[in-house]
């Protein structure tokens, strides 16, 4: 019997275009570097700070990991660069809704809320590479902002990324459940299905039904959302 669910966001609760998607995000950061410097050196220290938190293993949070290698890299005052990120997520981003053909999955809100009515913990375990601005955006995209979700993981709150073991585990301890009483619900392979290293139940989104041959982790379930809004009902029992 499963006490928890945890949801990828982006492939799964939420379609969206992800060469689009990281294509127009990182076009629109580039033109407000602009403003503020070198945007090619920005860009580079940029995508160093961030392969730094991709490997984070604590103590420090993937915000903290982030900042301290960028501002290092940089030389610019943390507290205004932060400014300046702020400004980006409440006005930039937001048009990547648009630019990225954002939209909700089918079945999405119905698994959330008929996790909610089984009783289960919910979380929304995006790997935690943005702020929680950019994460709670994304949920509006796909309308799926106004849930009392036990957990929304992001930069600010989580010492690891995935495909990491630690950030399952960080999941888990801040949640206060076993990995046996919880099951992953993700369609990326690496990232998603690696939480069954820890003994998490896995739920595979493959909504073209491909048969997978030679892969490192296999899925416990796979299917489409309609499949796991399915069984659901009987995981809980």
């Amino acid at each position: 019997m499963i006490k928890a669910v945890l949801f990828d966001l982006d492939g799964t609760l939420l379609i969206n275009d992800l060469d689009l998607f990281m294509k127009n995000y990182f076009s629109l950061l580039r033109e407000d570097f602009k403003k503020i410097g070198d945007e090619k050196e920005l860009f580079k220290n940029l995508n160093i700070a961030i392969e730094k938190m991709l490997l984070n293993k604590g103590p420090k949070t993937n915000y903290e990991v982030f900042w301290d290698e960028f501002t290092k890299l940089t030389g610019k005052d943390r507290k205004n660069m932060e400014e300046f990120f702020n400004n980006f997520y409440s006005q930039k981003f937001p048009l990547l809704k648009d630019l990225s053909q954002a939209r909700t999955n089918f079945y999405a809100k119905e698994v959330i809320e008929r996790s909610f009515e089984l009783g289960l913990k919910v979380v929304i375990a995006t790997n935690a590479v943005f702020p929680i601005i950019a994460i709670e955006e994304r949920l509006r995209w796909g309308e799926l902002q106004n849930y009392p979700y036990d957990l929304i993981t992001s930069m600010e709150k989580m010492h690891s990324c995935k495909p990491n073991v630690e950030y399952y585990k960080e999941i888990l301890e801040k949640i206060n459940v076993p990995p046996e009483r919880a099951i992953m619900v993700g369609n990326d392979i690496k990232e998603d299905l690696s939480a069954s290293k820890l003994g998490i139940l896995t739920f595979l989104y493959n909504h073209e039904n491909i048969f997978l041959n030679n892969i490192e982790y296999k899925p416990d379930f796979i299917g489409t959302l309609k499949d796991f809004f399915e069984i659901l009902p009987l995981l809980a029992k």
